[in-house]
Order: C-alpha cells, then structure tokens, then sequence
C-alpha cells in the first residue's frame, strides 16, 4: 500500500469522525462502561470465589503473630535420595515469627520498609490514590515500571496468590485490600506483611531472612542490614546479596537515605543514631567490613562483588542435611511450588536422584583434591614467612582462602543427577553452589564438540592427517600449551594431546555459527545469551566462552547418550506422608528424546576421550587387568592472564582447571578453581583429573559399571580394530604397541592399511605463557582403598 493510499484513508477516517464526533463520543463512552462493567463485576466474582481461601489463609497469618503459634508443629520435607536413604530433612520454619506483641522492637526494619514502601501507611485505608496516580504518569511517560501499591494491597497480592499479573487480577486484589482494611488494625496487617513477604533465595518473612543473611535475628538488625533486606522486594529474586551483591548494595544506599529523609517513621525515633543522614556512608563502610565485602576488578576491567551476606550459620530449618548443595535447591523447588499451608501442615517425602554412595565419594575426593593444592600453597607461604615478605604472605593467604571447586555427576540415559557438590567447604551453611552457577572459560575441554562437528562435517575421521603448524586466521594465530609445533599426526592424536593449532583449524572449517547452534540446542540457551557468553570468534575452540560445570556435564552427557538431547533432572516424584502424589514427571515416550547430533560423530568422539587418558594422551592412567575399567575424559587448563598475574605479586599459575569425565551411564564435570580469580599451580589433568579419577575409581570398586562406554545404536557406521601407531586395520599389521578395539567410522571413512606415521617425539612440554590453554601430561594409578572408604 503506497503513501497516497495511506493519507487517503487516513483522511476519510478524520472526516467521519469530524461529522459524527457526538455518535462516536456516545459509542465510546457506552463501551467504556460495558468494559469497565465487565471488569469491576468479573473481579468481584472472583474475589467471591477466593473469599474462603482468604480468610483460611488470613487464619494462619494470625495465628503466627499471636502468641499461640507453635513452629514445632510444623511437619517435616524429607529428602530421599535414589534408594530410599534420608539426606535432608527440614521444616518450613522453627523460630517464631515476628508478632503484635513484639512489634515495636523491630524498629529498624519497619522503619526502613515504611521509608521505602509506604510512607502513608497509618494514614491511608489501605490504597494510596496519590500514589498509584504518580506511578501511572511516569510509567505512560517514561516507560520505566514503577509501583504504587501499598503494603496492604501486597499483603492482598500475597493472600490471593492469583498468579499473573494484568488488570483483572489487580482489580481484584483491591476488593482484597478494602476487606484486610475492614478486618484488621494496622499493627496487625504490618505483623502478617513482615512474616509473608518473600525476601530472595527461598526466604519467606523478615524473620526468616534476617537469620539467613545475617544470622541473628530481625529485632536485631542495624539500619544498614534492614536497609538491604528491604532493598530486595521489588525483585527479591535479582536483588537479593547472594545472587546479585552490586545491585543489592547500591540499593541499600538508596533506602538508607530515604531513612534518613524519613525519621518519624521509626516506632522509637529517639532511639535513631544522632546526625543519622550524614553517617550513612561510615555506616556503610562498618557494614561492608563486617561482612567482608570486597570488589575484585577480573581482567577485562569488570567489577565483581563477594561478600560473606548470607554464608553463616543459619541452617535453612535442615534437621539432616548430608548433600547441602543439592538439597538447597530441592527445598527451593519445593518452596516455589507449594503453598505456606501445605509446607506448614502437610509432610512430604521428595523422591531424588541423587546416588548417596557416589555423593560420599564425590565430596572426599574434592575435598582431597583442593586440599592438596592448599598443602602446596602454604608451603610457600611459609617460605615467605621464613624470608621475612609480609606481602606476599598477605597476599598467598588470600589466593589459599579463595581456593574453590565444584563436581557434578549426571546419568547420561535420564539426566538424572546423581552427585552434585558445588562448594569445597562441606558443611550446613549456604554457599555458593558453583557447579550449577559459576560460570567460567572452559579451556581444551570444550574441544570435544569441535571435534565432534567436524567429524558430523565429515570434515576428518579420527585417523585423519592434520598438521600442527604456525597459523594465522582471520588476525588470529593461537599457541600451544608446548613450544613449537609437532608436524603431522592423526588426528586422535592431536585431540589426546590436546593441540590448539588443529582444534582452531577445525573450528574454522566447521563454522563458529554451527558450533554456537550446537551449543544452544545441547544447553536450551537462546541467541541473546550465545552472543552475550561466547564471543562469536575462532578463540572458542580453545574454549574463551563461559559455561558451569553443570553445563559443561550436560554437552557430555549428550555426547555420551550418542546425540541425544539430556535434560539434568534432580527431583522424580514428591508425595504426601499418606501416599498421595503431589508431583511426578511426566513419562518419557521413546520419540520424545530429540537428537541433536549425530549418534556416529558421537561414538568417534568418545573413542578419542578415551585416547586421552591412555598412554598417547595429557591423562595416563596406569590400570591394568583386572583394575581397569571403561573410561574416557578430556582435561582443561585456563591460565590466568597477565593483568592477574600483576595483581596478584607476578605469580605464575593457571586461573581455572578442569575435567569432564565418561564411564557408562555416568557423566562428572569437575572444577577447581579460585574465586578472586588468582593464580595457583596446576593443571587438569594434574588436579581436577585426579579428583575425578579418585571418585570414579571409588564407584568402580564399590558399585561398578557397564562393560562399555558406547551403548549399542542403530546408525550408518563400521565398528573396526586399528593400530594405533599407523591408523591402519589392526589386522594388517604386526608388532602394533597400541592396538585399539571398537573404533566408529561412518560408512566409507574407515581404514583400509597403515596410513600415517607415529607421532612425533621430542616436543617439550614446556609452556610458551602465550596460550590460552595449558596441559600437563601426568600419570596416575588405582588410590588405595583408606579406612574412610
């Protein structure tokens, strides 16, 4: 339709409306009413409909805030891991919640939420009009959500529970609001908000939260620690300390100053700190002291926040607690998706995934694993401290209190978790669970899906000539982790050795857009999140993404479930102590799986893994007979960049090591690393490696696996034996010192006779500091079965 089109209707429309303003007026006014009718009528049914609900809910509400409340009475959540064994098993609360009684002695806290939520709150009945129509003028004029409901109409919006949120809805909670109004005095709905108000990470009342972030509880906090708690209400979720510090601390300075502009809000304002406005920022910093709170500048100059806000001792109501990592987020299921009365008055057992034995083990060899590394750094601590160098005693102290790691076992057949620890420290405190939320660079890891698109590409096969040579593509010219380059070699040989010219060749010929989609289907992540965690550039062969080591777990469990897509799953059914099923998954039909990449490629891939961790690989493992058993893996090294050897006293080291592991049906990614981002000695295969191997040696003695790491499979393949040596059929050769059994082509692809040359010897494996990845090749045996195992 052109312009002149346009005009013309748009004129004849002008002019109708210009003829017959007063019918179209008319007509107007009569469907406004007819829609706000509608509207005010349908709420209102609504609200009738609920009216039972609320006034059961508002029963429980006071019996909180009334001196009759028993938390003792609340009934239990057991957590059962996969054979029936308890692991958790916690309450929905077993302090008392803030009462009428004990009200005014909260003074801080309820000085801070009037400050910040409702400054009219004793003056309005129970709608702030003013308010609302401030909130309707900048959002219409600045597009920038702002709320204008009070703190009763939030305690309405918290008693129906309706769900979405639209105009219906919101009408709604107004009949809710005026009734709350009707019923209850003022102290009395405050009370009822202060305890039913979620404050981030599973959190519900002030109470609760106090003693979660803070660990004391509310009538205890100081202006500075109510202010932060308030401060997360708006978007408890992305506004909370733990999950977002900088956010959450840039909004307490906010609250705290609208205290100070706010003083007789204050239940005792005698007993507010004298010249309060102009000690904010001192208060601020005695805050920030007392929770260790500390900004860290990474390397590309972005500022990160730690704090230890909500790591004490407050045990989130776990009466058993033996996996507290995975059963935080069980409980936090749990919470999100059961209403307060039915955490509060009806038990539940949570049938889990999670395998009790391999979470044992799991935990040992982490705990093992970070140990050693403290062990070496406290030795030159101690050297330090014998040459008298206080600054760099000062300095390893840190780089050894910030040492980290996390493991995750997945079952690559189900998705389901069967050991997740996500902390080193093992304990019942919260901590940052880093194998389901840190996100880092992977490094040589993350080669086992370029591999395994140029084998889809049929780009090469595993016995492939490639040639490890100084390259420059597009401006980019990677190093390896060793001086100069090797020449010729197959291409197993490369992968087990883990080479960074060949993999950045292959990603090159493959596509970066090809790799990014590969990752996105595998991980369910969008094109916005792709491009705002994996530069779209030929360094991600080397892996300069990002990913969590529950991430990284799920790419192998869908290499090792031969392609098809794998979805972590932690919880199976929860049901009530009378059998009743409140929660199942749904049954997997056998077309439901999707597969997302080719089974073939898939089998090739994991037949280079287990090359890693043979006598050709970065990995060796010395087991014979009867100790071996069916394993494959590929190691990572990050090294910290320069900027962070400079901040941390020129210290040389790797930033991140890594490991990701395949025996049959389990999949474990391990991580070990520090969280300030310093340097420490090491490597994957030489620390994260040996975690893994000690963990899964445990699970081979103890509970066993599979005779083999791929499963049978309908697919275009050949299933041959080669030497090793030369790429050629093991039956055409004699002598051959490494012979390989079960190796995957597709049709067509396999070898015919001996077909490339033994790698070559006398490489150094000595690092350049120019590469992005480095790896050490170690040798590692069967560990002793100790006492404890």
């Amino acid at each position: 339709m052109n312009k002149d089109r346009i005009f013309e209707i748009l004129s004849s429309v002008l002019g109708y409306l210009k003829k017959n303003w007063k019918f179209v007026l008319k007509y107007c006014f009569v469907a406004g009413l007819v829609v706000s009718a509608f509207l005010v009528g349908g709420s209102y049914v609504v609200w009738l409909t609920k009216q039972d609900e609320v006034i059961r809910n508002l029963e429980t509400f006071q019996k909180e805030i009334s001196n009759s409340y028993d938390p003792d009475r609340s009934k239990p959540i057991r957590i059962l891991d996969k054979n029936g064994k308890l692991i958790g098993e916690f309450s929905r609360r077993k302090f008392r919640p803030i009462r009428t009684d004990n009200l005014i002695n909260h003074g801080n806290i309820i000085w801070a939420l009037l400050s910040s939520e409702d400054q009219d709150f004793y003056r309005h009945g129970g709608v702030n009009y003013a308010s609302l129509a401030r909130a309707a003028i900048v959002n219409l004029t600045t597009f920038r959500k702002q709320g204008g409901s009070t703190i009763t109409q939030q305690l309405a919006k918290l008693t129906l529970d309706l769900g979405a949120r639209n105009i219906f809805n919101k009408l709604t909670e107004f009949y809710c609001t005026f009734y709350l109004e009707s019923r209850f005095d003022k102290n009395t709905i405050l009370a009822m908000y202060l305890n039913r108000i979620f404050l981030g990470e599973g959190n519900t009342g002030v109470e609760e939260a106090s003693r979660y972030y803070f660990n004391k509880p509310a009538f205890e906090l100081t202006p500075a620690e109510a202010a932060l708690l308030v401060g997360t209400i708006p978007a408890p979720s992305n506004y909370n300390a733990v999950r977002n510090p900088k956010v959450a601390l840039k909004r307490q300075r906010m609250v705290l100053f609208l205290m100070a502009e706010n003083k007789q809000l204050h239940p005792k304002p005698n007993s507010i700190e004298k010249e309060f406005e102009r000690k904010i920022d001192s208060n601020v910093r005695k805050f920030r002291t007392l929770y260790k709170v500390e900004e860290n500048k990474d390397e590309e100059d972005k500022i990160s926040v730690t704090s230890e806000i909500g790591k004490y001792g407050f045990d989130k109501d776990f009466n058993v607690n033996l996996a507290p990592d995975f059963n935080f987020q069980i409980r936090q299921f749990v919470i999100e998706n059961f209403s307060e009365i039915d955490l509060e008055t009806r038990g539940m057992n949570v049938y889990t995934t999670l395998d009790f034995d391999k979470q044992e083990s799991a935990e040992r060899a982490l705990r093992e694993g970070i140990e050693g590394v403290r062990k070496k750094l406290s030795e030159e601590k101690a050297a330090y401290l014998k040459s008298g160098k206080n600054e760099e005693v000062a300095i390893q102290k840190k780089i050894i209190e910030n040492m980290n790691g996390s493991l995750i076992s997945i079952n690559p057949s189900n998705g389901h978790v069967e050991a997740l620890v996500g902390s080193y420290k093992i304990s019942n405190i919260f901590r940052f669970n880093r194998a389901v939320s840190a996100v880092r660079q992977p490094g040589s890891v993350i080669k086992a899906l370029v591999y395994l698109l140029a084998f889809e590409k049929r780009i090469i096969t595993p016995i492939s000539i490639v040639t490890d040579e100084e390259i420059k593509i597009r401006g980019y010219s990677p190093k390896n982790w060793y001086k100069g380059y090797r020449g010729d070699m197959q291409a197993r040989i490369a992968f087990a050795q883990s080479v960074n010219t060949v993999a950045v060749k292959l990603l090159n010929e493959v596509g970066v857009g090809t790799f990014l989609d590969a990752l996105g289907k595998i991980l369910d992540l969008d094109r916005a999140e792709l491009n705002e965690r994996f530069q779209p550039n030929l360094s991600l062969a080397l892996g300069s993404g990002e990913l969590s080591p529950k991430e990284l777990a799920t790419i192998y469990a869908t290499i090792a479930n031969l392609g098809k897509k794998v979805k972590p799953i932690e919880i199976l059914r929860i049901a009530d102590f009378e059998g009743s099923e409140l929660f199942s998954l749904p049954p997997t039909q056998p077309g439901d799986v999707e597969q997302i990449l080719d089974p073939v490629a898939c089998a090739m891939v994991l037949n280079l893994l287990e090359a890693v961790v043979s006598e050709e690989g970065t990995m060796k493992v010395g087991l014979k007979g009867e100790d071996r058993f069916p394993m494959g893996g590929k190691t990572g090294t990050v090294q910290s960049p320069k900027e962070a050897r400079k901040r941390w006293g020129n210290r040389k080291g790797v930033r991140d090591a890594w490991f990701a592991g395949v025996n049959p049906n389990l999949v474990t990614a391990v991580w070990i690393g520090n969280d300030a981002g310093a340097p420490f000695p090491g490597s994957g295969s030489g620390i994260s490696g040996s975690v893994w191997f000690k963990y899964v040696s445990y699970v081979a003695r103890t509970i066993g696996f599979g005779d083999s790491l791929i499963p049978p499979f309908n697919g275009d393949y050949v299933k041959v034996d080669i030497c090793g040596d030369t790429g050629g059929l093991l039956s055409g050769e004699s002598g051959c010192q490494h012979p390989l059994y079960g190796q995957y082509f597709h049709i067509g692809d396999q070898p015919a006779s001996s077909v490339v040359a033994p790698l070559k010897e006398g490489a150094k494996s000595e690092s350049t500091g120019e590469a992005l990845s480095e790896e050490d090749s170690v040798e590692l045996e069967l560990p002793k079965m100790n006492e404890e195992e």
